[in-house]
C-alpha cells in the first residue's frame, strides 16, 4: 500500500490536510500548534492523521484521529492504530487521554487504554448526547475501596476565619514553590517535583489561583490548542480550605476563560463526588486513558491486559490490592459496554 508515517508537517499540505477533516476550519493550523502530530501519507497525500496536545511534562490528549473513507473498515483500523503507535513513540513517563468516540472504542481497548470512569465535559448545547451520561451519574461500584482517597470533602476548618477568597486569572504574581506546597498538600501529601510543576505551568496556556488574603489556597491550569480542544489539569485545594466551593469557582472559572469547542477534565476516583456536583460538566462515556512509561517495572495485569502504571509503593498482596481496586475504580474492564450501546 506504500503508506509513510511521518510527524513533518511539511509532509502534509494545508488544502489536503483541511480537507481530509471535511474544510469544516483550518485543521493544519490546529496541528501547527499541537506537540506531536503525525500524518499517514501514501501518494505524496496525506490519507491519515492525529495529534497531540500537551505541555510535554505530565499529561497528553490525543485527538483528531482520522482516516480517509477510501479505505475499507479493516485497513482503516490497521491506519488508526499506526498513526496511535507512532504517536506513542514521542510520549515517556506521562498519562494520555484521549477523545475518542463510539466507533473506535475497541481499537482503542485493543491498544491498552482503559475506558476512563472518571473523565468529564463541559457540556455545551449542540453536543451529542450519547456521548455523556446523565448528570450525577455514578458506576455501581465506584468508591469500592477505603484506600482510595477522598477529596473536596467537608472541610473540618474554621469556615467563619477564613477571608474573602480572590480569584486570579494566570500565575505571574504566584511562587512555583507555593504552587508545589499546594499541589502536595492537596494530593495527600505526595512530593511533586517543583521544576515539573514549574514546567507544566509555563507550559499551560490558561490557568487560575485561588487566595485567602496573601496565602494561596488553590490552583489550576489548562492545556489547550487554542480554538478545539483542551483539558484543565492539577485542580487542588489546600486540605484547610476544602470544603469551601472554592475548587467549584476554579474550574468554572477556569472554563469561562478557555477558548475551545471542547474541555475535558479528568480526575481520581475520591473526586467523583464533588464534580458530580457541576452541573456545567457532564461524564464522558469516550474518554480513555493509558500511562506510558519507559520501566517495564510499572505495568500491572490489569483484567488479562498489560496496563501501565506509575505507583512507586512497597511490594506485597497490600499493594496488589490497592493497585486493582484503583484501576477498578478508573477503568471499566476491557469490553464493557452500556446497555444502548
Amino acid at each position: 500500500m506504500g503508506i509513510k508515517y511521518t510527524n513533518d508537517i511539511n509532509d502534509a499540505d494545508r488544502i489536503g490536510l483541511n480537507a481530509l477533516y471535511g474544510n469544516t476550519g483550518d485543521s493544519y493550523g490546529l496541528f501547527e500548534n499541537s506537540l506531536i502530530r503525525v500524518f499517514a501519507v501514501e501518494n505524496g497525500k496525506v490519507t491519515g492523521a492525529v495529534r497531540v496536545i500537551s505541555e510535554g511534562v505530565e499529561t497528553d490528549l490525543l485527538v483528531d484521529l482520522k482516516v480517509s473513507n477510501k479505505y475499507d473498515e479493516q485497513t482503516s483500523a490497521g491506519i488508526k492504530k499506526s498513526l496511535i503507535r507512532e504517536a506513542e513513540k514521542e510520549i515517556t513517563d506521562r498519562r494520555v487521554m484521549v477523545y475518542g468516540s463510539l466507533e473506535d472504542m475497541e481499537l482503542y481497548e485493543d491498544l491498552g487504554y482503559g475506558r476512563c470512569k472518571n473523565a468529564w465535559t463541559y457540556f455545551r448545547e449542540g453536543m451529542k448526547e450519547r456521548d455523556f451520561l446523565p448528570a450525577g451519574y455514578r458506576f455501581e461500584n465506584e468508591f469500592i475501596s477505603p484506600s482510595i482517597p477522598f477529596f473536596a470533602v467537608e472541610s473540618k476548618s474554621k469556615k467563619d476565619t477564613v477571608g474573602e477568597i480572590v480569584y486570579r486569572t494566570g500565575f505571574e504574581d504566584t511562587g512555583f514553590e507555593e504552587i508545589n506546597n499546594v499541589l502536595t498538600r492537596a494530593f495527600g501529601g505526595r512530593p511533586h517535583d517543583v521544576n515539573k510543576t514549574k514546567a507544566a505551568f509555563k507550559n499551560s496556556r490558561y490557568s487560575v489561583t485561588a487566595y485567602d488574603g496573601k496565602k494561596l489556597v488553590g490552583v489550576a491550569r489548562a492545556v489547550s490548542d487554542g480554538k478545539k480542544f483542551a483539558t484543565i489539569l492539577n485542580v487542588a485545594v489546600d486540605p484547610d480550605y476544602q470544603g469551601l466551593s472554592i475548587g467549584k469557582k476554579i474550574v468554572l472559572k477556569l472554563s469561562e476563560i478557555i477558548e475551545a469547542e471542547v474541555i475535558v477534565l479528568n480526575t481520581h476516583p475520591g473526586a467523583v463526588g464533588f464534580y458530580n456536583k457541576l452541573k456545567e460538566y457532564r461524564r464522558n462515556r469516550y474518554v480513555f486513558e493509558k500511562f506510558i512509561g519507559s520501566d517495564e517495572k510499572q505495568k500491572k495485569e490489569i483484567n488479562g491486559e498489560k496496563k501501565a502504571i506509575s505507583e512507586k509503593s512497597g511490594d506485597g498482596p497490600d499493594k496488589e490490592k490497592k493497585s486493582q481496586d484503583w484501576m477498578a475504580a478508573m477503568f471499566t474492564p476491557k469490553g464493557y459496554r452500556f446497555p444502548d450501546e
